[in-house]
């Protein structure tokens, strides 16, 4: 069966209303009123632990698991990400995520502040309902929205996913972060030396953009990508192995590496700058330099790596 997943900022809002249309909790042919509102799971009930983590609302008539997760600043493309890595085991049937995002008003974004993070709920609460209930048309229609697609979408009865074929490794690569891919490279080329690797390094094109991914090759059995998270990458980590379990992927065929060493804000000044700038050498060169001295720290951390992967420990 597939697993719907509806996605906005803080997961208590949007997404619990459009989900709870979609089951049939709230109606279509009219707005709801406060009272409705109020009884849907988790609406205006958003903490900040809750990011990244996917809470169940309820299953449709065909069994469908329908789900919604709050993403912070990770915008409409997280739908790409979860699309993505779905594809990578070849079950995409298995997975719609929908953003839920582009209704969402001043009202409820004013709301919302005031009710879960500033906790003032009777302030805030008033105008997250008013909100909802001015931008509910289009909820109602991002929820016909997915039924169709679903009713379209062949849905397979039982997961497809060829485990014992592709075991994966994932580096966590957030935005204009070059480090993963140093780590990443180290972990292919374990004995390259600082120039070659600083050299293969600055060669590659990958800015951590949420939703893209880049294969490196394989390394120990393991399928080696660059996953990138975006702003939000500790989020990403969270839904990641959230994924990994709504899935039923077993962790040694999913490996997700999250580095704890954190870049320089002079290289990630760089590393942006060569966003607009890729072809200038004088930053290939300070991004070099930049990197050098962080290479020993990146060997530990890899080495750790490894040794938890043949384990079948590393997360």
């Amino acid at each position: 069966m597939a697993k719907i997943i509806y996605h906005c900022y803080g997961g208590s809002h949007s997404s619990v209303i459009t989900a709870a249309i979609f089951l049939g909790m709230l109606p279509k042919d009219r707005v709801a009123s406060k009272a409705e509102l109020l009884d849907v799971p988790h609406f205006d009930q958003q903490e900040a632990v809750t990011h990244g983590h996917l809470r169940f609302i309820g299953r449709d008539l065909k069994g469908n698991e329908v789900l919604v997760l709050g993403k912070r600043m990770a915008g409409p493309d997280l739908t790409i990400f979860l699309h993505k890595i779905s594809e990578l085991f070849s079950c995409r049937e298995e997975i719609e995520a929908i953003d839920t995002t582009f209704p969402v008003n001043p009202l409820m974004v004013i709301g919302g502040f005031l009710s879960r993070g500033l906790n003032l709920v009777t302030l805030g609460r008033p105008l997250v309902i008013l909100g909802t209930q001015l931008a509910y048309p289009y909820f109602v229609q991002i929820a016909e929205g997915a039924e169709n697609r679903i009713k379209e979408k062949f849905i397979p009865k039982s997961p497809s996913l060829p485990y014992q074929e592709k075991p994966i490794l994932l580096y966590i690569c957030p935005e204009n972060d070059p480090l993963p891919v140093l780590l990443a490279g180290l972990h292919l080329a374990p004995d390259a030396t600082e120039q070659q690797l600083l050299d293969w390094a600055a060669n590659i094109k990958f800015r951590g953009k949420l939703g893209t991914f880049k294969y490196l090759g394989n390394a120990e059995g393991y399928d080696l990508y660059l996953a990138g998270t975006g702003r939000e990458p500790e989020i990403m980590v969270r839904t990641l192995r959230e994924i990994r379990t709504l899935l039923g992927i077993p962790c040694i065929k999913l490996a997700i590496v999250h580095s704890p060493l954190k870049a320089p804000f002079l290289l990630k000044v760089i590393s942006r700058a060569r966003r607009f700038f890729s072809w200038s050498k004088l930053l290939i060169m300070l991004e070099k330099r930049a990197l050098a001295p962080l290479i020993k720290e990146c060997r530990k951390i890899v080495y750790s790596t490894r040794i938890a992967l043949r384990e079948g420990i590393l997360d």
